[in-house]
């Protein structure tokens, strides 16, 4: 877990056993995870997604085998290269229909960097390390009481577009994406004229101004999930 202070305002994202698995979400024990690490931050006319995410198991090399272009087991800088630039061209294709409400407005998303800043030290089985930064526009967080509200399905989609490459091009197959357990963990912040008033799930500590909200975990494979509807976050703001 990381903390660190973007502005005044921390929304570090948690919550205790039983409360999750009141919400439907199931503790993972596994080997094989996806751990997505995300940190928002609100500004009154846009929004940046930043994840800090790591892979574990079988979908790790697998992800290596798609950078790996000319298979000598070895990932040169070009090929990292143009990993990402497929991957942030086809992931922004997935997610055009894709959207968070903003002061009940849906805002579109799109994938503007990604990359793996560790890929040319790490082995071909080591944990795959990943960046990505999402930007979020195209609306005005007018003055008073304002909502934000996330589906977790919506920024489970970063993982997920890795698993359909990986599906489509290396033959990762449907069993080793079933035992993948999944961990995603958030902290939300503003710019100075930006107040959390409240939090679902989670709570505000009003000696520190901070909400918590704790991971979220589930047991269903994790492209085969993306039907289900999951509890919503809903984040409430006061904009001066």
């Amino acid at each position: 877990m990381k903390e660190r202070c973007f502005t005044s305002i921390l929304i570090f994202l948690l919550i205790n056993l039983s409360s999750i698995l009141g919400h439907g979400y199931i503790f993972s024990k596994a080997n094989e995870e996806m751990k997505d690490n995300i940190r928002i931050e609100i500004n009154q006319n846009f929004l940046l997604i930043r994840y800090e995410s790591v892979y574990l198991g079988q979908i790790a090399p697998h992800i290596r085998l798609l950078i790996d272009a000319n298979s000598d087991n070895k990932l040169a800088s070009q090929e990292i290269s143009d990993f990402f630039e497929l991957y942030k061209q086809t992931a922004n294709q997935s997610l055009v229909n894709q959207f968070l409400l903003i002061d009940g407005q849906s805002v579109p998303m799109k994938v503007v960097a990604a990359f793996g800043p560790t890929l040319m030290l790490d082995s071909m089985l080591a944990p795959f390390y990943v960046e990505i930064v999402l930007s979020v526009g195209e609306f005005e967080l007018q003055p008073g009481e304002r909502d934000l509200v996330i589906d977790p399905g919506v920024l489970f989609e970063v993982g997920n577009h890795f698993l359909r490459m990986a599906k489509d091009e290396v033959e990762f197959t449907l069993e080793q994406e079933s035992a993948i357990r999944r961990y995603l963990q958030i902290q939300a912040f503003a710019e100075p004229d930006i107040t959390f008033i409240s939090t679902f799930p989670g709570r505000i500590s009003q000696k520190d101004k901070m909400a918590q909200i704790y991971g979220v975990f589930f047991e269903k494979s994790p492209t085969a999930s993306e039907k289900l509807v999951y509890p919503v976050i809903r984040i409430k703001v006061r904009v001066s």
